[in-house]
């Protein structure tokens, strides 16, 4: 039966059951200082990294690795204990053979990152701390493992730079075909449709022009050689008139000279003037014929010119045609060529944007290589810990007397709270509902003594003393 107990009872109880609770006490605690003292001692050694910042600024190279180096700091503990820098460092440096060879790498790579401990320091810092039962193996896993992180580190920024260098000049390629397409397109358009540009549009307007003025110049050359032409055409009249008179009176006068010479001598008058008049008649009549065939060859002149003339006035008039339609056709080829050179400056412009990155992009990548070296600095490498840092013996053992005295009091705590006996007459008055009329002390061998006990009441409620021998 378990029954409550107030503080002084328990110290009289625990002081009562000494040699059990401190049997309880110093068993316990023997097992807890063997515990303590067995465990194997584990060094922890630690280095404080610094990120430098990146040099030069952007301003100065426009760099293709977004990721500030800084940043890095953010995820540098998941960074750190990711499985490819931990597996470099247990294969380089030989770590937890034991396991590897039991379980598997992964189970090795599980144990590192229990052992492994980081913390960012500041803004640009970080530390990491390693546990080891060895500790020159801490200290050089320590002094490695930043070194590896920042290994890894570059290599991907370095591959991050290269893959952007790659694929500015993919695309360069790309859009220098598509410029190089559209170049040969508006090339041949133009040859397609030459004389019909916008830039020749002026040209055009200004031989319409021309064509116009020599339209009105061989207009009236026409004009004069259908005057002249006309004015031939009524003097050929005229003069087939005269030439046919002339040799009609001719021919009158030798018929006349004729019958004169049957009448009369050489030497006659009659004779010599009819001679001299047929003579004036057949200069007169060739005069006239000599006029006719000028003219005639003039008239054919004259026919020929016409021609000529109309010809060149008919050829005018179809440049005037080509022209016009020229100048018609342009507003329609210049929309289409303006499309096309839009699209063509679109291309072109990406085109130059996309090589000026790409040697950006090249330029970065090369600063990236020079200045990787410069980006962790080790300022406080870790030394070998002469001290282990786990277990804490002295904590341990006092931690393991707490434990072994909480022990042995709980003990003789719950041993009393759970004995029976009945060992003084409080207990008696307390547990018993008959009154009490006496307390027999033990004795235990020791001299006699009185004690006066109350007798039984009367029946009145009063009581006289008893005393017992």
């Amino acid at each position: 039966m378990e029954r409550g107990m107030t503080a002084d009872q328990v110290l009289v109880a625990l002081w009562r059951r000494k040699a059990l609770v401190g049997a309880i006490a110093a068993a316990v605690f023997a097992v807890g200082a063997a515990v303590v003292m067995t465990r194997p001692s584990v060094y922890e050694a630690s280095s404080v990294v610094r990120v430098e910042p990146q040099r030069p600024g952007e301003e100065m190279v426009q760099r293709t690795v977004s990721e500030l180096i800084e940043q890095r700091l953010l995820t540098v503990r998941q960074e750190l204990m990711a499985r490819p820098v931990l597996q470099k460092a247990i294969e380089e440096m030989n770590l937890y053979p034991d396991i590897v060879s039991d379980k598997g790498m992964e189970s090795a790579v599980a144990q590192m990152r229990k052992d492994l401990k980081v913390a960012v320091e500041g803004e640009n810092a970080f530390e990491l701390t390693y546990s080891s039962k060895d500790p020159q193996v801490a200290s050089q896993v320590a002094n490695r493992l930043p070194a590896i992180f920042a290994e890894e580190t570059l290599k991907l920024r370095q591959a991050q730079a290269s893959r952007a260098t790659e694929l500015f000049t993919e695309e360069m390629q790309e859009l220098a075909k598509s410029v190089s397409a559209w170049e040969k397109r508006i090339a041949q358009f133009k040859v397609d449709h030459m004389g019909e540009l916008p830039e020749q549009m002026e040209m055009n307007m200004r031989g319409l022009e021309r064509v116009s003025h020599e339209l009105q110049t061989k207009s009236e050359e026409l004009r004069v050689a259908e005057t002249r032409r006309s004015e031939l055409a009524r003097a050929r009249n005229a003069a087939d008139s005269e030439a046919g008179r002339l040799e009609s009176a001719e021919h009158g006068l030798e018929q006349a000279l004729v019958a004169a010479r049957t009448s009369w001598t050489q030497d006659h008058p009659e004779v010599k003037r009819l001679q001299s008049e047929l003579q004036s008649m057949s200069a007169k009549r060739k005069d006239a014929e000599g006029r006719m065939v000028a003219e005639r060859m003039e008239r054919a002149r004259v026919a020929e010119l016409v021609a000529s003339i109309q010809k060149e006035i008919d050829g005018l008039h179809r440049q005037a045609e080509t022209f016009q339609k020229r100048l018609d056709n342009t507003p329609r080829w210049a929309h289409e060529l303006g499309v096309m050179n839009r699209d063509y400056e679109i291309a072109r412009t990406k085109y130059q944007s996309v090589v000026s990155r790409k040697v950006e992009a090249e330029i970065a990548e090369e600063l990236e290589a020079k200045t990787s070296k410069s980006l962790f600095n080790v300022i406080s490498p870790a030394g070998v810990p002469a001290v282990p840092a786990k277990p804490d013996r002295f904590g341990g053992l006092l931690i393991a007397f707490l434990i072994a005295l909480g022990a042995g009091v709980l003990t003789g705590v719950v041993i009393e709270m759970r004995d029976d006996s009945i060992r003084d007459g409080h207990e008696v008055r307390e547990r018993l509902t008959l009154p009490v009329l006496a307390v027999v002390p033990n004795m235990q061998g020791k001299t006699e003594k009185r004690v006066l006990m109350p007798s039984s009441q009367s029946r009145n409620g009063t009581s006289s003393p008893t005393t017992l021998n």
